[in-house]
């Protein structure tokens, strides 16, 4: 046997051929035993014991998996086989629209600038006959060059060097007369033939005009073109690997080209709808991000307009990974592709359509069920614009019941006033056209408390697997057709001293339970702050664009706090310039998207589709009557009470009149007695001072408005 150093304590190995197996841990725990007196230590070496492996602890890292099958089995995403151009019937279509319309416009331009070429081919083509003669004469003569060497050479009087020249110039010519000679026979045999009357005259002017246009073109002066350019194009780079890195380098936040890196499998520099796209991953501590937020300075490093440059973060990637899209040309002079919808086709509530197109030209899809929509942005930045895309696609739904208010009285939703039901139309900026509008939410409010049961009678019938509204409910009962309320400009409803506490709540109380029952309110406004936006209205919102807006407070809070932190930069939209262009957030990733762009008279001829898909009526519905909280109050005023407390009187409104006060609170009640010139004071009432209202002021009040009205 011989020691090994690696057995403890110099323990010997094992002979293979030897019967004596020894398990190494059991000698050191005997030896350890031994130590404390336990055993000796020739007991433990004379044991004989059965074989036992010997376990001293596995591998840290797992094996690795063999080249191939992590290819296989770890690529995250597959390369399209085809472009999408070629799978995508849309963008098919719109390829070939495209490729005709410039064809015919280049056509045109040149036809009609075609006197103009002639004139041009007329004049150059003897310029350029001469000077072919003239330069065939001088390659077979040789003395292109070779008169320069021998006029050097008579000027420095040396004949022998001018001998030699001459004669290198002879031996030359020798055989180039040949060439050409038998050139100009060849050139004039054909000639001849081609002028003959056995040549068809279809073979004649295309090779006559071929050779006009060849000898023009060889007479022409360098930086006289015979065919002018038709378009001015705009700044186009490729981009290549080392442009890609430039840009983003140009940023400042990578010092290092080689620290770029563009992912196998991903980050090939490929062809996506009208740019390229490259996918890099940004170095250790840098994250896309950052990227994004500098936007302007990758475009000044790729030379390029800002609105042509498109970094993004990738979702469902590791922050550190980028996606970098660069246009063709600047994307605001790109023109949309049409919308699907504006010549025929119908939509449903349950399903997606399609809403705009991203910056690549791809369509991009909104979805109507089980959520709520808001777009907000600055005036000027398209609100409406996009608004009116998503219900012209709710008009094509014979389902979908409208109620529309326009509380800035532009007359931007006029064209949806046939799909609304009598008293579910308002646009104006006036009391009325707001007091309307507070009616519309009541009735909203009132829908909730009625169709929660109906929809679940449905679903225990096996019409829904859940309590929630589906196609096949809503057709079943006309109670239940979907609703889609939209009111622009909400703020001033919101804000409204008399009826804006009331209203939010009851938006926030729709928007929360509305969802599931095919309720969808679309909201709009131009006023991003906290007094316009409740948290209540805007935190169970889950469509929610941001279109053009100043800074990171307002895309935070239109958006979701964190919104501009995770990449979102509405800032980046010109308002007025950029219409219609806005962040969405709420269905699939966060993107840029504009919406597909209707005028007045596309959205009119969308609207009398959606009427003549309802069979040419609207049916009615039962709104709540106007009130005036006054008189409501003193109808539910309890005899004998000199005062009342605030939460204490909406409970009784709310149980008398459910239609009107059903989600009133007392900050609300309070707010809309206010509105009236009655103060809320410290009321001793049930045992306990709170704030409340004394009936003397409501009466003082009530007598003097019906003496002013008499």
């Amino acid at each position: 046997m011989t020691t090994n150093p690696l057995l403890p304590d110099g323990q010997d190995a094992v002979d293979p051929g030897s019967a004596r197996i020894v398990d190494l841990n059991k000698r050191r725990q005997d030896r350890a035993a031994a130590a404390d007196g336990l055993v000796t230590a020739d007991e433990s070496d004379t044991e004989t014991v059965a074989p036992s492996p010997v376990v001293t602890g596995g591998p840290v890292d797992p094996p690795d998996r063999p080249r191939f099958l992590a290819d296989v089995l770890d690529q995250p995403r597959r390369v399209p086989i085809l472009p999408r151009w070629l799978t995508s019937g849309d963008e098919a279509r719109a390829t070939a629209r495209r490729a005709v319309s410039v064809a015919g416009y280049h056509a045109g331009v040149h036809a009609f600038r075609s006197p103009v070429y002639l004139g041009k081919v007329a004049w150059y083509a003897p310029k350029g006959a001469a000077r072919l003669v003239n330069r065939v004469i001088g390659w077979t003569t040789a003395e292109s060059g070779n008169w320069t060497l021998r006029q050097d050479a008579a000027n420095r009087n040396d004949p022998k060097t001018w001998l030699e020249l001459d004669r290198h110039r002879q031996r030359q010519t020798s055989w180039r007369w040949w060439v050409t000679s038998a050139g100009t026979l060849a050139g004039g045999t054909g000639g001849v033939i081609l002028y003959s009357d056995l040549t068809p005259w279809w073979v004649k002017a295309p090779v006559l005009a071929g050779g006009l246009v060849g000898l023009a073109r060889y007479g022409r002066p360098l930086d006289r073109p015979i065919i002018a350019r038709t378009v001015v194009r705009a700044a186009y780079r490729k981009l290549t690997a080392e442009l890609t890195r430039k840009g983003i380098m140009a940023t400042g936040l990578v010092k290092r080209p080689e620290d770029i890196v563009f992912p196998a499998g991903v980050g090939e520099i490929r062809r996506d709808g009208p740019g390229y796209l490259a996918v890099a991953d940004l170095p250790d501590g840098v994250i896309a991000v950052d990227v994004v937020d500098k936007r302007e300075q990758v475009a000044g490093g790729l030379r390029l307009p800002i609105d042509q440059v498109w970094p993004e973060v990738m979702p469902r990637e590791h922050p550190g990974r980028l996606a970098l899209w660069v246009a063709d040309r600047p994307v605001s002079a790109m023109k949309q592709p049409p919308w699907p919808l504006l010549r025929g086709g119908q939509t449903d509530y349950f399903k997606p359509f399609v809403y705009g197109f991203d910056p690549r030209m791809r369509p991009v899809d909104y979805r109507m069920d089980e959520r709520n929509s808001l777009f907000a942005g600055f005036p000027g930045s398209g609100k409406s614009l996009s608004a009116r895309v998503v219900l012209a696609g709710m008009a094509l739904d014979p389902l979908v019941t409208f109620a529309v208010f326009d509380l800035a009285g532009r007359g931007d939703f006029d064209a949806f006033e046939p799909l609304c039901a009598p008293g579910l139309f308002g646009s104006g900026a006036d009391e009325g056209t707001k007091q309307a509008a507070y009616r519309m939410l009541m009735w909203l409010l009132k829908e909730c408390d009625t169709r929660g049961p109906l929809i679940k009678s449905y679903a225990t019938k096996g019409l829904n697997s859940e309590n929630k509204l589906n196609r096949a409910i809503a057709q079943k009962d006309a109670r239940l057709r979907p609703i889609v309320a939209a009111i622009d400009e909400v703020q001033e409803l919101i804000t409204d001293p008399e009826i804006g506490k009331s209203a939010a709540a009851a938006k926030t109380s729709i928007i929360k339970r509305g969802r599931a029952l095919g309720i969808h309110l679309v909201l709009m406004t131009q006023r991003i702050d906290k007094e316009s936006l409740p948290k209540g209205v805007t935190s169970n919102i889950a469509l929610r664009t941001c279109l053009a807006v100043p800074s990171h407070v307002e895309t935070d809070l239109a958006l979701g706090t964190g919104a501009y932190r995770m990449g979102a930069r509405p800032t980046q939209f010109e308002i007025g310039v950029d219409a219609g262009w806005g962040v969405r957030v709420g269905y699939g990733p966060m993107t840029s998207v504009r919406a597909a762009y209707l005028d007045r008279a596309a959205v009119e001829r969308v609207c009398a589709r959606g009427v003549a898909l309802r069979g040419g009526t609207v049916a009615g519905v039962d709104l709540p009557a106007a009130r005036d909280i006054l008189d409501d109050l003193r109808a539910v005023w309890v005899a004998g009470e000199r005062g009342q407390h605030w939460d204490t009187l909406a409970p009784r409104l709310a149980n008398r009149f459910p239609d009107a006060y059903g989600s009133l609170t007392a900050e609300a009640l309070s707010a809309l007695v206010r509105a009236k010139g009655i103060e809320s004071r410290n009321v001793k009432a049930n045992g306990s001072t709170r704030r409340g209202v004394y009936l003397a002021e409501i009466t003082t009040v009530v007598d003097q408005r019906d003496s002013d009205a008499g």
